[in-house]
């Protein structure tokens, strides 16, 4: 079983090595693009004109895209309508989008370059760089085609982010929940900043789910160890500790919220196994002691205050939560056997506090 689980983290680790350097390749791929599309800036508006002597809107686009072994329709109309081109409903780099602008249907063209920015022939200023959000073209603006083989040469940040996700899922699952894969976090890093749509932010966003669930589960380890080191091993029942107890409750409540967000039930259950659980019983173990170490508090001040048969009442209060603490650890170790510790000392502590507090009512 170890040399399996051995085996299967090598391979989870040599495929993020690989997978870092696709990622790259795949940005650099794109970004060469985008240079290649900018390289002609300036060149003047010719109609009818297919060289960097001077381009027409389709003149520019077949002669950027004859650059990576392809070609389109010449005509904007004729591109808009070839079923070679897939129509998409958000564009990415290298994707075609187009306008009505003289004439009805497409009559306009451009290269989609990202950040809602398309390099294109103007018939005013020549190979240029405008927003899609300009209010000229957004209200001519007739939607956006792909070349499918163009596209995966250039963006596979989909199928990339897919893979990212499921090897990060599959590494927690049999890996410690705590601690940080470095390999995940720096090819996370790269790929979100280029995920910002689609099946790819999807995947992301279920890797950052894990990431900050694995922060949250090694912070939660920590205050788990720092309450029953405190609590529960010493045996301290001070404010310190009270406030150290509600930050410990926090922790949970938050680390749960997380962990709820989690892509995949096996995932919940592992995390919630090994950060919930262990967090949980540490608190189980003293939350009764820390109500009756408030409530002590509360009628020691009625008491101060002359309120003696109000006091009478909270001791009353006081016996039920004693005996419900001991039923509670009880129970608890019949699910969990020996987890559940008797804390006599500060049950000792509590007691010499209440019985303090007995002989004043009992004497007045």
């Amino acid at each position: 079983m170890k040399k399996h689980l051995f085996i299967l983290m090598l391979c989870s680790f040599v495929f993020l090595i690989a997978h870092s350097k696709a990622f790259a390749d795949s940005t650099i791929n794109e970004q060469q693009f985008i240079q290649e599309s900018k390289k002609y800036l300036g060149v003047p508006y010719l109609f009818g004109g297919i060289t960097p002597s001077g381009f027409d809107c389709s003149g520019y686009i077949n002669y950027v895209l004859k650059e990576y072994g392809y070609s389109v329709p010449r005509t904007a109309a004729d591109m808009y309508a070839s079923s070679n081109l897939t129509k998409v409903s958000k564009p990415e780099v290298g994707d075609l989008v187009f306008f009505t602008t003289y004439k009805p249907g497409a009559s306009h063209a451009g290269i989609y370059i990202g950040n809602s920015e398309f390099v294109h022939a103007s018939s005013s200023k020549g190979i240029s760089v405008s927003k899609l959000d300009e209010s000229y073209w957004n209200t001519r603006y007739l939607g956006a085609k792909r070349l499918e083989g163009l596209s995966t040469y250039l963006n596979s940040v989909d199928a990339e982010a897919k893979q990212l996700w499921q090897t990060t899922s599959q590494h927690f699952l049999t890996s410690d929940t705590t601690t940080q894969n470095q390999d995940v976090l720096s090819t996370y890093n790269e790929i979100r900043k280029q995920a910002d749509s689609g099946a790819a932010k999807e995947y992301v966003l279920r890797t950052a789910h894990v990431i900050d669930s694995v922060n949250l589960s090694s912070n939660l380890a920590g205050s788990t160890k720092q309450l029953t080191d405190t609590m529960i091993t010493n045996q301290s029942l001070t404010d310190e500790s009270v406030n150290l107890y509600h930050q410990h409750s926090s922790n949970i409540k938050k680390s749960e919220t997380v962990f709820s967000r989690l892509y995949g039930s096996e995932l919940r259950k592992r995390f919630n196994n090994e950060s919930i659980t262990p967090a949980k019983i540490a608190k189980e173990t003293v939350i009764y002691e820390v109500s009756m170490y408030g409530l002590l508090d509360t009628i020691e001040q009625t008491v101060e205050a002359g309120n003696l048969d109000e006091a009478g009442n909270l001791l009353e209060k006081y016996d039920r939560l004693e005996k419900r603490a001991n039923e509670i650890k009880a129970y608890g170790n019949t699910l969990h056997a020996g987890s559940y510790q008797s804390l006599n000392e500060i049950r000792t502590q509590l007691e010499e506090r209440k019985k303090a507090v007995e002989e004043i009512i009992l004497s007045n």
